[in-house]
C-alpha cells in the first residue's frame, strides 16, 4: 500500500447509496465511505473512469436484471484486478441514463489497463470505454460525482 488512508479505506470497504434524478432521468450513486474526508491523495493522482454504456443514451434506463448481472460480475472483477494489492480504489460508481461508470484512482494508468485486458471475459469482449487523466485533488470525484449526493436522498 501507498497510503494509509487509501488503505484504510480499502481494508473497511465501506459503500454509501445514494439515488436521485439529474434532468428527469433517475441515477443510483455508491461511493465508498468516508471518501469526502481523505485529505491525503498521494500515489492516487490520475483518474480512469470506465463506462459500459447498456442501452442507448438518452433512455434514462436503469439496468435491466441482465444487464446487472453482467455489469456485477465486472465490477466484482475489476475490484479483484485493481484492488487486492492497492495499486488503484474504485471510489464510486455511477449508474445513469443507460449507462454504469467507475471512478477509479490510480498512480499507473497503463497498469490499470493492463489488468483490465488480462481480466477473465466472456463470450465477448467488455463494451467499455475508458478515459484518464491528471486529478491529483480528485476534484472529478468531488466535484463532478459526489455533487449529486446533496440534492439526494442518501440510503445505508
Amino acid at each position: 500500500m501507498k497510503n494509509p488512508e487509501i488503505e484504510h479505506l480499502l481494508r473497511e470497504d465501506r459503500w454509501k447509496v445514494a439515488q436521485g434524478k439529474v434532468a428527469e432521468s433517475p441515477f443510483i450513486l455508491r461511493f465508498r465511505d468516508p471518501i469526502t474526508s481523505i485529505t491525503n491523495t498521494a500515489g492516487y493522482s490520475q483518474l480512469l473512469t470506465i463506462l459500459w454504456p447498456y442501452v442507448d443514451e438518452g433512455s434514462g434506463a436503469l439496468p435491466s436484471p441482465e444487464a446487472l448481472a453482467a455489469l456485477d460480475l465486472f465490477e466484482d472483477r475489476l475490484c479483484g484486478a485493481l484492488e487486492h494489492d492497492g495499486h488503484a480504489m474504485i471510489t464510486a460508481v455511477l449508474t445513469f441514463d443507460g449507462a454504469r461508470q467507475w471512478v477509479v484512482y490510480t498512480e499507473d494508468i497503463e497498469a490499470c489497463g493492463q489488468r483490465i485486458t488480462e481480466m477473465p471475459q466472456n463470450a465477448d469482449p467488455y463494451p467499455i470505454e475508458m478515459h484518464a487523466r491528471d486529478d491529483p485533488e480528485w476534484n472529478y470525484l468531488r466535484r463532478e460525482v459526489l455533487h449529486v449526493v446533496s440534492g439526494a436522498a442518501p440510503s445505508a
